[in-house]
């Protein structure tokens, strides 16, 4: 008998994921990016105003 015949060809795990947890984790992301990103925002504003720092 082949051997591969008794194994099947993908394997699936299944995990329980709470996905309010999740949300939450994300949107907590996501506020930390988008205030990263308005501090570079900001800090680009007052750099062109003044001289410029390669």
């Amino acid at each position: 008998m082949n051997s591969k015949q008794e194994r099947p060809d993908k394997s699936y795990i299944w995990v329980n994921i709470d996905f309010d947890k999740v949300q939450n984790r994300i949107n907590a992301v996501t506020y930390q990016i988008e205030r990263v990103i308005q501090k570079h925002q900001l800090s680009n504003q007052t750099a062109k105003s003044g001289k410029r720092n390669n």
